[in-house]
């Protein structure tokens, strides 16, 4: 069981400390533990619990409101935010908290039948923009905070991984680009979800690309490319990695392969102080690497 400090709270919550505070005080929807040495802390059920106060948030209820719940109200109250018609961002904020709840109890089948439901209404493109986005940019503050656990990581990367190798294997590769790319990840970086998601646009674009995947040594991929020939190379940069290994990393890049596009993405403070060399492209959105494939 994981400990959080209210802080954590807030980064994981994105709500204010100040109004977890109020709402623990006012409504008592927390209930914070000591340590032995009464430094207050709080559990994955104090977090389930907000993550639940804001889903029904989105739904439509007031914080008052919600305080006066009983437990049995509450399951219910939950379970009819989960279930409402409504769309648009309102409903997807339902389901990205939904989903944070289910990925804290190893809950596969919760997971998938979101990704069902709004694959069904939205199509794979708009499911991962909308939706598988920004919940691993949520989940991301969890575990770069190290308060997701190893276990919750790989559990949720791999339904996301699986999801969208089926996808990939059911496109036809018609390879109408002269583009090829290849796709990797450096050799400490192993969050794939936004590579794979770029392998899927990349081919459906018609160009060729190889998938190397993750922890990708550089002189691997110095063999690899003396051999494939790319014209563009695309990278993550997701993990929380030292500056001075990343700035190594992408000024060998750039000067190993002077010819080719390469596409690096990953957070905006990690980029903005990296890409200095002319060959280098920051991604900071889908709708940029859409606009290379055209290019």
């Amino acid at each position: 069981m994981a400990e959080y400090s209210i802080k954590d709270l807030e980064n994981i919550t994105s709500l204010k400390a100040h109004t977890i505070r109020i709402w623990e005080q006012r409504y008592g929807l927390l209930t914070p533990q000591r340590t032995a040495t009464n430094i207050r802390f709080y559990t994955d059920d104090d977090l389930k619990k907000l993550l639940s106060v804001m889903m029904l948030m989105e739904a439509g209820m007031k914080i008052s409101a919600i305080g006066k719940l009983s437990d049995v109200e509450w399951k219910q109250k939950v379970e009819e935010a989960i279930e409402q018609e409504s769309t648009g961002p309102q409903k997807l904020a339902v389901k990205i908290n939904q989903t944070r709840i289910a990925i804290l109890e190893y809950d596969e089948i919760s997971i998938h039948a979101v990704l069902d439901e709004l694959i069904g209404e939205l199509g794979i493109d708009d499911t991962y923009e909308k939706f598988i986005y920004p919940l691993l940019v949520k989940t991301g503050l969890w575990w770069m905070n190290d308060k997701m656990t190893p276990a919750q990581e790989h559990f949720f990367s791999n339904i996301i991984r699986k999801r969208l190798f089926s996808v990939i294997a059911n496109l036809e590769n018609r390879k109408t680009s002269k583009q090829k790319w290849i796709l990797f990840l450096n050799e400490k970086e192993e969050h794939e979800i936004g590579l794979l998601y770029s392998y899927y646009l990349i081919i459906r674009q018609g160009a060729q690309a190889l998938y190397l995947g993750s922890r990708v040594p550089f002189e691997n991929l110095k063999e690899v490319a003396a051999v494939y020939g790319p014209t563009h190379l695309c990278t993550f940069c997701v993990s929380n990695q030292p500056e001075t290994y990343l700035k190594k990393f992408i000024e060998q890049l750039a000067a190993h392969f002077p010819q080719q596009s390469i596409c690096v993405s990953g957070p905006s403070n990690y980029l903005n102080n990296l890409l200095a060399e002319k060959n280098i492209i920051a991604l900071h959105s889908v709708e940029q690497l859409k606009n290379q494939l055209q290019s």
